[in-house]
């Protein structure tokens, strides 16, 4: 396996949006194309970043401007197949080659369970690949809050692993805060909105793409 995983690491955890596929390009597009036929607003990309990883519902409402979030995520959701994540090349042989490593397998996300699931199908991603997933309807918490883990926590725990045990893989500096504060080990990805030098400034090591891991 990698250098970037450590003999140490039993189980890989890994963020979705813009560490296994590619979210912000087409996305954006999406949240400003629903801004402004639902609600008249021409949505800018510094509103975009600033607001960027927080859980889709909560992201809705801030972005459009709405304390509806029911309607929010019906009218996003309306449209969302016309602006789809694009798979990167290299998501599933690296998870492929981790599942082949003896190691297990989670994605922990934000999104929403819609989204998510949509995306695999999509996608084509191979469930069995995957040993556990979480979505913003499983935690009452959310990254950088170290608590949004604590779910994983209780099924890493049932496997008689500890948290030293752990690698999470994801692409803002909101994962790398949540994941050191559960106790894992943190590697970053260079394709969302952080630099390797943004990384290394906060002590973190970062891969240009979830492709050098495998």
């Amino acid at each position: 396996m990698a250098k970037h995983i450590g003999d140490h690491i039993k189980v890989v955890l890994l963020d979705h949006d813009d560490t296994l596929v590619g979210t912000i390009n087409n996305k954006w597009k999406h949240h400003k194309h629903v801004a402004k036929k639902y609600y008249g607003k021409d949505l800018t990309d510094k509103e975009l970043e600033t607001y960027w990883g927080k859980p889709l519902s909560e992201l809705v409402c801030v972005l459009y401007g709405t304390d509806d979030v029911e309607q929010a995520m019906a009218n996003n959701t309306a449209c969302h197949e016309d602006f789809p994540k694009e798979l990167f090349t290299f998501s599933i042989p690296v998870l492929g080659h981790i599942k082949d490593s003896g190691r297990l397998i989670g994605i922990i996300t934000a999104t929403s369970r819609f989204s998510f699931e949509h995306d695999l199908e999509l996608h084509k991603i191979p469930r069995n690949l995957l040993d556990y997933t979480q979505t913003a309807e499983d935690t009452l918490f959310h990254k950088p809050d170290h608590r949004v883990f604590d779910p994983a926590l209780d099924w890493i725990k049932g496997l008689q692993f500890s948290p030293a045990e752990v690698l999470y893989v994801g692409d803002g500096l909101h994962d790398m805060h949540a994941a050191l504060g559960a106790g894992f080990s943190f590697m970053g990805v260079e394709t969302g909105l952080v630099t390797r030098a943004q990384f290394s400034l906060h002590g973190a090591e970062s891969v240009p793409n979830i492709g050098h891991l495998a």
